[in-house]
């Protein structure tokens, strides 16, 4: 019986909260409130108000400009050609995929599905160096070798293309199709396929008509989550985008804060970026809220794997394909390329530890970038979680009246491609007396704004999974708001928060986006850092920075998973909800 029935029932004596509890209590709860707005709200408004100023008064001269000028309206198709094709072959892998480890007896499902995490995990800008080093139409490794060694140079390939930035983005989006078709696959009631079949219909006829039918909710809102991702790239587009002449929206938002700036050319053509990434996310969430993947009979029976007889090998062959392209040749040659003196057919014959010495002791610069983004990541993610947590506890565990309002202002950031953010931020806080350009606190500000959407879904899954009488039984108790919270919620919601501190500690560590604008020469970070130095023609050096940062993010998910309890990035390949975190 809840708190509220047993005080109505005189069972019990309705407990006075000592004011000093309250008092925490609403300071708590008021301060996660005045965060959403400080780091949401506000920079979004100034980013509105920005958009209709220009040189000629107030009006709607810049998005005139925008939508007539072809520097602007080139990069927007542009980058609507870059996610439809990255949509497009997201499918064609992401789907194979997930079917199969879903629904086959194909071999190796553990590694299929490690190829997929760790294909997203791999930050994309670091894909697309690995790439230049391999496929530059001159210098690249392979090319080389296919030119001057077989002598075949008609298969050689250039990377600076659309092709080539659709190739290496793709490397990194196909897990959104896969994660959510697996889980749909898995998810759904497999009598009704028994029955197509007992009807007489074969498995593709019965995989045609009624398998895809369920989880084509699930793969399109994969397809648009793609979408939305690819074209918000900073990094792979201005690597191989600006030198192969493709400008895209980042990119040209990014060139329009050289000397002199136009911010309000700037602030409209994000809120165009903004409009878009918006209409695909609604879309998607659309398609989720169909449901139409989900079991739907009263008795949901487990689907039959497919016995694929020899062609399991085919389809486990073209996963490992995926996985040499996605994991295995990037990785490779970052690690190939950080060990040599020069980067070039004979490089095994000089390898050498100088340059990780370099980046890691002679270079202060790179030395400052990585305590930078040390620090930034662990501040960020903490910040974020809290701020989750508090905006969780309203949402799911008072009647605040605006509650609802607050969770879909902690989520509008999803919408906000990372230069976004950086522009928003700028226009708002150049506004005021505080001078934080340039220093880390914007940048803080940038990254705890960005990722709070990901805080407060990893703080309010945990609190669904928390029966409220818990927390009830320790208030009718005496326990004050603070005490019931350190000693009951937080301690079961340790593996969620760990979870949700990862994924944002992550993304952080990898961040390029929002902190090319943002960044001064003493708050660098070390994504700042590889592509400045990329930027300068350090190709070796660049590399050790790249696997200096794939270190990092490695030891951030063993730690983070040793604290969650050894619950964190665990896959259950049997269980019908793998990929769902």
């Amino acid at each position: 019986m809840s708190e509220q029935r047993l005080i109505a029932a005189g069972a019990v004596e309705a407990p006075r909260r000592p004011v000093s509890s309250l008092r925490w209590e609403y300071l708590i709860l008021g301060g996660g409130v005045v965060a959403l707005v400080v780091l949401i709200v506000l920079p979004l408004a100034s980013l509105l108000k920005s958009s209709f100023v220009s040189d000629v008064g107030v009006g709607l001269t810049n998005f005139y400009e925008v939508v007539t000028e072809p520097l602007y309206y080139n990069a927007l198709f542009n980058s609507l050609k870059l996610g439809f094709w990255v949509g497009v072959l997201s499918v064609a892998i992401g789907v194979p995929f997930a079917w199969a480890v879903s629904r086959t007896n194909v071999p190796g499902k553990r590694f299929i599905h490690i190829t997929a995490v760790v294909s997203y995990l791999s930050p994309a800008f670091l894909t697309a160096i690995a790439y230049v080093n391999m496929f530059s139409p001159n210098s690249g490794l392979v090319n080389v070798f296919l030119r001057d060694v077989l002598h075949l140079p008609f298969l050689t390939f250039n990377v600076f293309s659309m092709t080539g930035l659709v190739l290496v983005t793709t490397l990194g989006t196909f897990p959104f199709v896969y994660l959510l078709a697996s889980s749909a696959l898995q998810s759904v009631d497999a009598s009704y396929e028994e029955a197509a079949q007992i009807l007489g219909c074969g498995r593709l006829r019965t995989a045609l008509t009624i398998t895809l039918p369920l989880v084509a909710p699930a793969i399109v809102a994969g397809t648009l989550l793609a979408f939305v991702h690819a074209i918000a790239l900073f990094g792979s587009q201005a690597i191989i985008g600006l030198p192969a002449r493709i400008p895209t929206l980042p990119t040209r938002i990014y060139s329009l804060f050289d000397y002199p700036p136009q911010n309000g050319i700037a602030s409209a053509l994000s809120l165009v970026f903004v409009l878009i990434t918006v209409a695909a996310l609604y879309l998607q969430r659309r398609f989720l809220a169909r449901r139409s993947y989900v079991t739907l009979g009263g008795k949901g029976s487990r689907p039959q794997l497919v016995d694929l007889g020899p062609a399991r090998w085919l389809l486990f062959g073209f996963c490992a394909l995926v996985f040499l392209i996605a994991v295995l040749l990037p990785f490779a040659t970052l690690i190939a390329v950080s060990f040599s003196k020069t980067w070039g057919l004979n490089f095994w014959t000089g390898l050498t530890l100088a340059n990780y010495k370099y980046v890691l002791v002679d270079y202060a610069i790179t030395r400052k970038a990585i305590l930078n983004s040390l620090i930034l990541a662990t501040v960020a993610a903490t910040l974020t979680i809290f701020i989750g947590a508090i905006v969780g506890w309203i949402d799911l565990r008072t009647k605040f009246l605006g509650r609802r309002v607050l969770d879909y202002i902690a989520l509008v950031p999803l919408g906000l491609p990372g230069i976004v953010m950086a522009v928003a931020l700028l226009q708002f806080w150049l506004s005021t007396p505080l001078p934080l350009y340039g220093t880390m606190a914007i940048l803080l500000l940038a990254y705890v704004g960005r990722y709070v959407p990901l805080g407060v879904r990893a703080a309010s899954t945990s609190l669904r999974q928390i029966d409220s009488s818990l927390e009830e039984s320790a208030r009718i108790l005496g326990a004050p708001w603070v005490t019931t919270a350190r000693e009951i919620t937080l301690p079961l919601m340790r593996p969620g928060l760990f979870a949700g501190w990862l994924l944002v500690f992550v993304p952080v560590i990898q961040e390029l986006s929002a902190s090319i604008l943002l960044f001064s020469s003493d708050t660098i970070t070390l994504a700042v850092a590889v592509y400045n130095l990329f930027e300068s023609g350090y190709t070796e050096p660049v590399a050790a920075l790249a696997i200096v940062n794939m270190v990092i993010i490695g030891a951030a998910i063993w730690v983070a998973t040793r604290l969650g309890g050894g619950r964190i990035g665990k896959a259950n390949l049997e269980s019908p909800k793998i990929g769902a975190a």
